[in-house]
């Protein structure tokens, strides 16, 4: 009998999981798209467990100092007076990502299409002459001496200023270089990995624990959401009226947090039977190696060079 296992089970590297498709054109309804979204969301996670297990430069570095030299680049990127030393840090980022088995065009999704949501159209008003004033780039209107409306005054000249672009430019690039060095964490340290790191750095251990039981706890919940809808679905003999819906929404509702709350309950009552005295033991030694030495030094001289990238801003006439 051959006792090998089958090499789809033994292997350590993982295939994409199938994307499930969540379009709106797609969606039929409520029950539908409550599981779409329950599918993609374990399919994003297993994906992100599969890039966690590859042997990257990312993954190999010890957890501990990787956390610390995110915190540091975060601080510089932070601080950096230069934008021309927030595009190296982006160019930078992208090259580790491609080095730690990061597919580059998903983690261009997962940085840049947030920053340019949240962080560019927040900065957006401030390139106007009205909020930052300035050098005008480009003139939108141009009076005589300013217009009342009511109570309020416009100037004579709304336009786009070059200060205005500079301000945008910096808020833009500082918080998608921020947001790529937690995505770069996040992608390549497992999730209770990563919680004990943070544990091994100061943080109350019982919050690593709330840290640690939420993310286990959440997909088993969410399988059991699942099996709430399949229930429902299994039911449904005919179309539902909107008031059935909201009927049945509300009972679900009801009756999934009272399930939680007793799960909570049963939770509790096996850790204390296990032994727990609510002290959570999470730290480990901390082994450094010359990987893990020579990832800290960079991290170091990197954040050196971009918290001071105003000498090459200033020859670069940034």
């Amino acid at each position: 009998m051959n006792r090998e296992l089958p090499g789809w089970l033994s292997g350590a590297e993982y295939g994409q999981l199938p994307v499930v498709h969540t379009g709106w054109w797609r969606r039929t309804g409520y029950l539908e798209k409550t599981l779409a979204d329950i599918q993609q969301i374990m399919a994003e996670d297993m994906y992100q467990s599969a890039i966690a297990a590859r042997t990257g430069v990312l993954q190999r570095v010890e957890p501990r100092v990787k956390l610390i030299g995110t915190g540091i680049l975060l601080l510089a990127v932070a601080l950096s007076p230069s934008l021309a030393a927030l595009a190296a840090v982006h160019f930078l980022l992208a090259g580790v990502a491609v080095l730690s088995g990061v597919e580059i065009d998903k983690y261009i999704k997962r940085v840049w299409i947030p920053a340019l949501l949240f962080a560019g159209l927040a900065a957006l008003p401030g390139t106007l002459s009205w909020v930052t004033p300035g050098d005008a780039v480009v003139v939108f209107y141009q009076g005589t001496g300013g217009y009342h409306i009511g109570s309020f005054f416009l100037p004579e000249q709304l336009s786009v200023t070059r200060q205005g672009l500079m301000s945008a430019a910096f808020i833009l690039l500082r918080a998608a270089a921020s947001l790529g060095l937690v995505t770069l964490l996040v992608q390549t340290t497992r999730w209770p990995v990563l919680t004990k790191a943070i544990g091994g750095l100061g943080l109350p251990s019982v919050f690593v624990m709330v840290l640690d039981l939420t993310y286990r706890y959440l997909f088993l919940f969410l399988l059991l959401l699942t099996e709430y809808i399949l229930g429902r679905k299994s039911r449904l003999v005919a179309v539902e009226t909107p008031q059935g819906k909201l009927v049945w929404i509300g009972g679900a509702l009801a009756g999934f947090f009272r399930m939680l709350w007793q799960y909570s309950g049963e939770i509790t009552a096996a850790m204390q039977a296990r032994g727990y005295t609510g002290v959570n033991h999470q730290s480990s030694p901390l082994r450094l190696d010359i990987l893990d030495v020579c990832f800290l030094s960079i991290v170091v001289l990197v954040a050196i060079s971009v918290w001071g990238g105003s000498c090459f801003a200033g020859n670069l006439n940034f």
